[in-house]
């Protein structure tokens, strides 16, 4: 088994988890609105990317671009979306507007159930009339097939899991041990639980957000500093961490912070995640390349700190733990693994 890289049946299951063989010739007619640049010069090869279909703002930019996606779509086997406005109501057309309907597959699925009943039902029916005109949706996290399938009434059937991809290609940094603890990142981090775990201890903790209200009404400890940066830079701040922390909020429908995990397992920091255990399961493994802590639970979070800190021959083993996840999660195959389930999925339905 590759250090750092999950064994478990589910991903050795994942027929698309390790396939990477790219005949150009043998792939269909792909029509993408999703622009990898990064490390990807096979999706953008195999794919087609007409200018007036990448990502647009505005409301007449949006309506040319789905007219000119409806226009196309009789010419392609199958139109690659975003989880976006732009692939949502491109999915819906595809399903409303008669003439040929082509497979659409939608990337980045990253859904949410909203607490307010209403609005929870209205997001139900514009799931499920999405599903209508789309034939898969690609998440990065396993336990989203079930946990989508059931909140939004859609088959699980409809759902793929493939790995998400680190975001490394492409930005200048240099991977040293400058001695402080990494934690990044806006969207449902929990950043108070990770103050209260370091609390008290002889480590720096850097924080980069662009958050305001990172530490809520709580003054943080005096090792912790929190302040924003460019995404360069916070590549450059991670690359000189000893380690990783990715605090995030418990009771999530979706599995976030992927990206932080694989940027910082592909430097090869070790990555503590505090999450709903299946959240971060298809990418880390306890004691092997980082550990996973319960939501909320910071006299375990501070255990683990400790742990590693004190511990050189624990803190050496999760390093060589991570020494394969450059390659193993790079743009690259993760993009590639797009192109082969679609490859896979014109050929078996047509």
């Amino acid at each position: 088994m590759k250090k750092g890289i999950k064994s478990d049946e589910r991903f050795a299951a994942n027929p698309y988890a390790r396939e990477l063989t790219l005949d150009k010739d043998s792939y269909p007619r792909i029509l993408s609105c999703v622009v990898e640049k990064r490390g990807s010069a096979d999706w953008q090869n195999i794919t087609d990317q007409p200018e007036e279909i990448l990502p647009v703002k505005g409301f007449f930019p949006l309506l040319k671009a789905l007219w000119t996606m409806m226009r196309l779509r009789a010419k392609y086997d199958a139109v690659v979306v975003a989880a976006d406005r732009k692939g949502g109501l491109f999915s819906i057309l595809n399903f409303l507007v008669p003439g040929r309907t082509v497979h659409v597959v939608m990337v980045a699925t990253l859904w949410y159930k909203p607490a307010s009943p209403f609005k929870y039902a209205l997001k139900k029916l514009h799931h499920k009339l999405i599903a209508k005109g789309t034939s898969k949706f690609i998440v990065w996290a396993t336990h989203e097939v079930e946990d989508y399938s059931g909140c939004f009434g859609i088959a699980p059937e409809k759902f793929v899991y493939i790995p998400h991809h680190h975001t490394l290609e492409g930005y200048d940094y240099e991977i040293v041990d400058k001695g402080y603890i990494f934690s990044g990142g806006d969207g449902d981090r929990n950043y108070l639980a990770l103050c209260e775990a370091v609390r008290g201890l002889d480590i720096k903790v850097v924080i980069n957000t662009r958050r305001k209200d990172w530490s809520g009404d709580v003054q943080p400890p005096p090792n912790v500093e929190a302040f924003p940066v460019t995404k360069e830079d916070f590549r450059r701040w991670m690359a000189g961490a000893r380690f990783v922390i990715l605090p995030m909020e418990g009771g999530l429908l979706h599995s976030g912070g992927q990206q932080t995990i694989l940027n910082a397992l592909g430097m090869g920091k070790p990555t503590v995640v505090v999450c709903e255990r299946h959240g971060a399961l298809d990418y880390i493994e306890d004691g092997v390349n980082g550990y996973i802590v319960p939501p909320n639970d910071v006299a375990r979070l501070k255990e683990v700190i400790t742990s590693i800190i004190s511990d050189e021959a624990l803190e050496k083993r999760l390093r060589e733990g991570c020494e394969d996840a450059y390659e193993e999660y790079s743009t690259r195959r993760c993009m590639n693994r797009i192109l082969n389930m679609i490859r896979d999925l014109v050929a078996e339905e047509g």
